[in-house]
C-alpha cells in the first residue's frame, strides 16, 4: 500500500504542473495516501490552487505604491520572525500581499540559538547580526540601516537555521482547571503568540486550541518545510511520537481488543495519524506554520478521516473567513473516548498510552470539533465530526448529539464534506449553545445566531 501510495503521489504532482485543473481534489485520494504522502499532495495542492490567484495578486500589485511583497513569492527560508510593532506582520486583508508604506520599518528576528541573519549585503560580514530594522524602499525591496550596506529584496533576509518556537505554561486555566499553554516566538524577553492550547497533563489529553483567523489567513506561504513532532515538556518519560507509530499504536489497541481484532482495525487504509488541531495552513508565515508541530497541538485521528472530511474543513473554513472577511477565533478539540469492539463484541475505550499506575493515557477523541466565533457581531457555528471508522450508521445518528444545522442548508454548501461517509468522519453541524450542552469546554461568549 504504501509503495502504492508514493507512486500515485509522483504521478499525480508529475502531472500537475502541466495540467493544474485535472489534480484531484485532495479528499478524494483520502483512502489512498498515507500521512506523510498526503501532507505532501496537499502542499503541492493548495501551491496550485493559490497560483490561480495570481490575478487578484496582480491587481493590488497594480494599485498599490509603496512596499508591497507576495506570502508566495517574496519571503524567503529559512525564515526569520517579522514583526510591525508589537505583533506579527500580516497581509493586507486577503488579498496575498503584504503592504508597507514607504519608510516603514518592520523588525526582521533570527530567533533561537546560533540564529542569526544571512545575507551578503551585511555591513560587517564578521558580525552576527539577529535583529534588524529592515525600512521598505519600493517594490519588494528593503534596506537595513546601520547593518546592510546595500538595497536587498525582501525576501533574500533569511536566516542561518529555522527560527525556533516556544511552547510554555502562561499560568492561565481553562476547563476543568487545566492548564493553558502558548506557543509563538520569544523576541527580547517578549512573547509573541501563535496560538493558545487547553493541556490535561493527568490524561495527556488535548482539550482544544484556539487561535485567530482573518482574512489575511486566506492565502498562506505554501513549499514550507515541515519539521519532526515535537513533544516539549508536556510528556514527560513518554515517547509520545513513539506511541503513534502503526505497530505501537496496533499493540496498544490489542491490549484492549487483542491481537486479531487489533490487525482487522488498524490496516494500510485505516490508522492513527497525529491530527493537527491548528492545521499548518491556518497560518500565513512559516515561522507560523512550523509552530503547529507541537503534540498540545494534536490528537489521535483516523488517517482518512484527518485527510478527509476534517482537511475539507479545514481548507474551507478558512477560504469562506477570507471571501466573506470574518474576524473570528477558531476553537479546535476534542472530546469523549472513541470505542471498539472487543472479541466478546463489547464496546471499550481505546487510548494510546498507560502511565506507570496502568491509569489510560492520551484517549482517541470520539469527537474532533471546530467552533468558529466572530465576537463583533456575535455569531458562531460549531462544526463536529466523530472520530471512528467502525461504527455502524446506527451508532453514528446516535451520537450526533445536536440539531444537524448544515444538512441540506445552502448556507453551508462552501463546507464541501461528504457528511455519511463514515469511513471519512461522519460530520453535523450545532449551533453553540447547543453544543455546550454536550460538549462544555469553551470560554464564556454570547452567541446570537449562526456564521454562515
Amino acid at each position: 500500500m504504501m509503495l502504492r501510495g508514493c507512486v500515485l503521489v509522483v504521478a499525480l504532482l508529475a502531472s500537475a504542473w502541466s495540467l493544474p485543473a485535472e489534480l484531484p481534489e485532495p479528499g478524494r485520494l483520502a483512502l489512498e495516501l498515507g500521512e506523510e504522502e498526503f501532507e505532501d499532495y496537499l502542499d503541492q495542492y493548495l501551491a496550485l490552487q493559490q497560483m490561480k490567484q495570481a490575478n487578484n495578486v496582480s491587481e493590488y500589485l497594480r494599485t498599490h505604491s509603496g512596499c508591497n511583497f507576495r506570502v508566495n513569492g517574496d519571503l524567503g527560508q529559512p525564515q526569520p520572525v517579522y514583526l510591525r510593532g508589537a505583533r506579527y506582520l500580516s497581509a493586507a486583508d486577503n488579498s496575498g500581499v503584504i503592504h508597507l508604506d514607504a519608510g516603514e520599518k518592520i523588525r526582521v528576528v533570527c530567533v533561537g540559538n546560533n540564529r542569526h541573519i544571512a545575507h551578503a549585503a551585511l555591513l560587517d560580514m564578521d558580525s552576527v547580526v539577529e535583529d534588524g530594522k529592515a525600512t521598505c524602499v519600493n517594490g519588494n525591496i528593503v534596506y537595513g540601516s546601520g547593518w546592510m550596506n546595500d538595497e536587498t529584496p525582501f525576501g533574500e533576509l533569511v536566516c542561518s537555521g529555522h527560527s525556533v518556537s516556544t511552547a510554555e505554561y502562561t499560568g492561565e486555566r481553562c476547563y476543568n482547571n487545566n492548564q493553558v499553554i502558548r506557543v509563538g516566538h520569544v523576541v527580547d524577553g517578549v512573547f509573541h503568540p501563535w496560538y493558545w492550547s487547553c493541556f490535561d497533563q493527568e490524561r495527556l489529553e488535548v482539550l482544544y486550541v484556539w487561535y485567530e483567523q482573518n482574512p489575511d489567513n486566506a492565502v498562506h506561504q505554501t513549499s514550507v518545510s515541515r519539521p519532526g513532532w515535537n513533544a516539549g515538556t508536556f510528556y514527560p518519560g513518554v515517547a509520545i511520537n513513539t506511541q503513534y507509530t502503526q505497530v505501537q499504536q496496533k499493540i496498544e489497541i490489542a491490549s484492549y481488543v487483542g491481537e486479531e481484532l487489533a490487525d482487522k482495525y488498524v490496516t494500510a487504509r485505516q490508522y492513527l495519524a497525529r491530527g493537527h488541531l491548528s492545521a499548518k495552513t491556518d497560518f500565513v508565515f512559516a515561522t507560523g506554520q512550523r509552530s503547529t508541530f507541537f503534540f498540545i497541538n494534536a490528537a489521535p485521528q483516523w488517517q482518512p478521516f484527518n485527510a478527509g472530511n476534517w482537511n475539507w474543513l479545514e481548507q474551507n473554513l478558512r477560504a469562506r473567513i477570507g471571501v466573506a472577511r470574518y474576524r473570528t477565533m477558531v476553537y479546535t478539540g476534542t472530546f469523549g473516548v472513541s470505542q471498539l469492539r472487543d472479541q466478546a463484541g463489547r464496546l471499550v475505550d481505546i487510548y494510546l498510552h498507560r502511565d506507570a499506575n496502568n491509569n489510560p493515557q492520551v484517549p482517541v477523541p470520539l469527537y474532533f470539533y471546530k467552533v468558529v466565533y466572530d465576537e463583533s457581531r456575535q455569531l458562531g457555528t460549531a462544526f463536529v465530526s466523530i472520530n471512528n471508522p467502525y461504527y455502524t450508521e446506527e451508532e453514528v445518528k446516535a451520537l450526533t448529539f445536536c440539531t444537524d444545522r448544515c444538512r441540506n442548508n445552502p448556507d453551508f454548501a462552501w463546507i464541501g464534506w461528504q457528511v455519511d461517509r463514515i469511513d471519512l468522519g461522519y460530520s453535523f453541524c450545532c449551533d453553540v449553545d447547543d453544543f455546550r450542552r454536550t460538549i462544555p469546554h469553551l470560554p464564556a461568549f454570547t452567541v446570537n445566531g449562526l456564521l454562515v
